[in-house]
């Protein structure tokens, strides 16, 4: 029988001294996720250096916070070099016999002279990679740069191929990046303006000389005036500030045609040579009437270039030019008229 003095001593002491609350930090923690490298599957490249660059990323994953597995062991042995593994089925299987809750794979190929290297990273009970990145490495010695820059992107949780620190610039980024080519040179034209509609004050011809800058594509030609242009006659003068034509080349052969159209800013004077009705003997027969402008310009262009296939060119072109200023202070007919030039210019070579 259970005395009542015993039931409420035993009742007074656990109100009174309750049992120590348990710390948090005693606990036992959960196992950390662990992250298991395999070895990268080679291409070109020697098994020496793939497991070189295995080893260098493990590191650099340690020395960033992230927890790698023990990745070999003698009951599991792990596919190396060209049979390594490169696909997720496998991957998630060799990171279940490890323990590991994510396995990263990939691959390390030589292309000419580059080094490719591309990594995987497979969560557990997942069968696709939910993180991919690839780098290019202009050799094998620059690949210490490439896994660095790969366990910064695992440590962040995001590829990490666009980004770096000063521990993770490839030589590959240093290098000036390719761009489509072009051929660039300086022409030389001359010619004749034949004003239109009494423009020009009326003059029936004007030389034009001028110097330009080209650059041609494949299809298309850019070129460029800049001061170096120069129409005068009759009292005429129209000054180049800046010309920037745009024309299609049609054709590949040493003999192709071109059309297309230009803008630009012109000074322009325009004289003007009125008769004036004589008072005496002394007074001029005529009055001469000079208006100076600086005005926007346009052109519509086609032309030929001959000898394309060779380093250089000549070229025979008709443009129509157009000064959109009116000039009323000398009757109010502007300044336009068709140019016919020729000269030379640089080309392509092909």
């Amino acid at each position: 029988m259970i005395r009542p003095r015993l039931v409420v001593a035993l009742f007074l002491s656990a109100a009174l001294f309750p049992p120590p609350p348990v710390d948090a930090q005693s606990a036992p923690a959960a196992a950390p996720s662990q992250v298991l490298v395999l070895p990268f599957r080679t291409i070109g490249v020697s098994e020496m250096t793939a497991i070189v660059s295995r080893d260098l990323l493990m590191g650099d994953l340690r020395s960033l916070g992230v927890s790698v597995a023990l990745a070999d062991s003698p009951q599991v042995l792990l596919p190396a070099g060209p049979d390594a593994c490169g696909e997720p089925t496998c991957a998630a299987a060799l990171a279940g016999q490890h323990g590991a809750t994510r396995v990263v794979y990939g691959s390390i190929s030589q292309l000419g002279t580059k080094v490719i290297a591309r990594l995987d990273m497979l969560r557990d009970g997942e069968a696709e990679p939910y993180y991919h990145d690839e780098l290019t490495a202009t050799s094998e010695e620059d690949l210490d740069k490439v896994m660095r820059r790969f366990a910064e992107g695992i440590a962040a949780g995001q590829p990490n191929s666009k980004q770096a620190s000063v521990e993770s610039v490839t030589q590959e980024e240093t290098l000036t990046p390719a761009r489509r080519a072009s051929t660039g040179g300086f022409g030389v034209r001359a010619g004749f303006l034949f004003p239109t509609g009494n423009s020009f004050g009326g003059a029936d011809r004007l030389t034009n000389l001028r110097g330009v800058f080209k650059y041609e594509l494949r299809n298309w030609q850019i070129e460029s005036s800049a001061l170096l242009g120069f129409t005068w006659g009759k009292g005429n003068f129209d000054w180049t500030l800046l010309d920037l034509n745009v024309c299609r080349i049609f054709g590949s052969k040493d003999f192709s045609a071109y059309l297309g159209g230009g803008i630009g800013v012109h000074d322009v004077t325009v004289e003007v040579r009125r008769t004036v009705e004589v008072t005496s003997p002394y007074s001029p027969p005529e009055e001469v009437v000079h208006q100076t402008e600086t005005a926007p310009t346009l052109d519509a262009i086609a032309g030929i270039v001959a000898w394309r296939t060779y380093d250089f060119g000549v070229v025979f072109e008709v443009r129509y030019h157009y000064v959109a200023e009116s000039f009323d202070q000398v009757g109010g007919l502007g300044a336009q008229g068709v140019m016919v030039s020729f000269g030379t210019s640089p080309s392509r070579g092909r």
